[in-house]
């Protein structure tokens, strides 16, 4: 299996993030030094994308990196701007069932060290579909007998 990972696509949403800022920035430096005359409506330009982004803060972005492991593969999560990343072994003796969720995540049951259900969910809406297949491929590979609960 070839690893599923959706940096790319979170990368150019940080850079457009880093372009906008920039943007901000000039309007503000050139309605305020270097053309102070004009009318405050160019500042609504600044802003206006503002609102293009309201929806991203709701489903922030994620890096998803899945790699294939003995028996079964390894998934690492870690949010966009943040250094705090997230692991999950998953193999056909802990990987138990599906649970519904809503359409930016997969759920599933992992069973911990102690033999306890786990819920845990993988946010894919910033996956490519290609890999988003590619994963649900591999976790129907693990265990092709996994219902949902």
């Amino acid at each position: 299996m070839k690893d599923i990972n959706n940096k790319g696509k979170v990368n150019r949403f940080k850079y457009l993030l880093y372009f906008y800022g920039f943007f901000v920035v000039f309007m503000f430096i050139y309605k305020f030094i270097i053309a102070p005359d004009l009318p405050n409506l160019v500042l609504l330009a600044a802003f206006a994308p503002l609102f293009g982004f309201m929806s991203s803060f709701v489903n922030w972005p994620i890096y998803i990196h899945a790699a294939e492991a003995d028996g079964g593969m390894v998934i690492n999560t870690q949010k966009l701007f943040s250094k705090k990343q997230h692991s999950l072994l998953i193999t056909k003796y802990n990987f138990d069932s599906y649970f519904e969720t809503d359409h930016f995540h997969i759920g599933l049951n992992v069973l911990d060290e102690d033999d306890k259900l786990r819920k845990h969910r993988i946010k894919v809406s910033w996956m490519r579909l290609k890999d988003l297949r590619a994963l649900e491929e591999k976790l129907k590979e693990i265990n092709p007998y996994a219902p949902v609960k």
